[in-house]
């Protein structure tokens, strides 16, 4: 069941203003959407099919960190009707999974759920057939010697067996939790607001017994604003998406920070 629980930081001189996280729900879709769009490409951003999903079957990894909108600082005390709104100021995007980084399958909504979840999958057109004559086409393969075709394949080819598929999308029973969107309202940028949100996030993740480890996927120039959090640093990943280029970023529960063991 997804939690609603609220966890307050108040005003300090680190932070400039009074902000909560809490668990984000599918009625948060349009500030989600509007969030990401402001702080990735195209190429890079999440798409809403993918937000819904998310939400629907693990909205407790998907965290927001939030504000209270104020009235005009003119508007005279005791006149005016304002309600504060919601005001979302950061947010994370997860799910599980049972590889040890993020790979392409873990960002994907699974092939069973794509209509569930309003996504058209492309069916690619069946390749024409090439009309060759093997006779006179020295491209065309040689005729099968059918005793060789009896005997079944050699031992050098049975050994190559093709490897398994990588789970797409959330795994329940995975040990890792994948970040895939991280973002941080322009408005509210270089105020410290990512790594109140990332703390919360890792002691809320660390407590709740859901996975060994928590994993994503950066530029190498932003590695810093993970590695203030204990994230450490693995090279390279696989990831193509958004034009690749990306570097893999884990923080294990059981490896202690550097300068001695984590308290508490």
């Amino acid at each position: 069941m997804q939690s609603m629980a609220l966890t307050f930081h108040p005003k300090s001189s680190l932070n400039k203003m009074s902000v909560y996280v809490r668990t984000l729900t599918i009625n948060d879709i349009d500030k989600i959407v509007e969030l990401e769009n402001a702080c990735f490409s195209e190429e890079e951003r999440g798409t809403i099919e993918k937000f819904r999903y998310r939400l629907t079957v693990c909205g407790e990894l998907s965290h927001g960190l939030f504000t209270l909108s104020k009235p005009h600082p003119e508007t005279p005390k005791g006149v005016s009707d304002f309600k504060p709104k919601e005001v979302l100021v950061a947010m994370i995007s997860a799910t599980k999974t049972t590889t040890t980084n993020i790979t392409e399958a873990s960002m994907r909504i699974p092939k069973d759920l794509l209509a569930t979840y309003g996504v058209k999958e492309s069916v690619p057109e069946p390749a024409k057939e090439k009309e060759t004559d093997a006779k006179t086409d020295p491209t065309a393969e040689p005729p099968k010697d059918a005793e060789a075709e009896k005997a079944g394949p050699s031992t050098e080819a049975a050994a190559e067996t093709p490897a398994a598929p990588q789970p797409e999308g959330h795994v329940e029973s995975g040990e890792t939790v994948c970040i895939h969107s991280l973002c941080v309202s322009p408005t509210y940028r270089n105020m410290g607001y990512s790594q109140i949100l990332l703390k919360d996030f890792i002691a809320r993740m660390r407590d709740a017994g859901l996975s060994k480890r928590i994993s994503l996927i950066c530029r190498k120039e932003m590695t810093g604003v993970y590695t203030k959090v204990q994230f450490r640093y693995r090279g390279s990943s696989n990831v193509t998406h958004g034009g690749g280029s990306w570097v893999d970023m884990i923080y294990e529960y059981s490896v202690p920070p550097k300068g001695g063991a984590r308290r508490g």
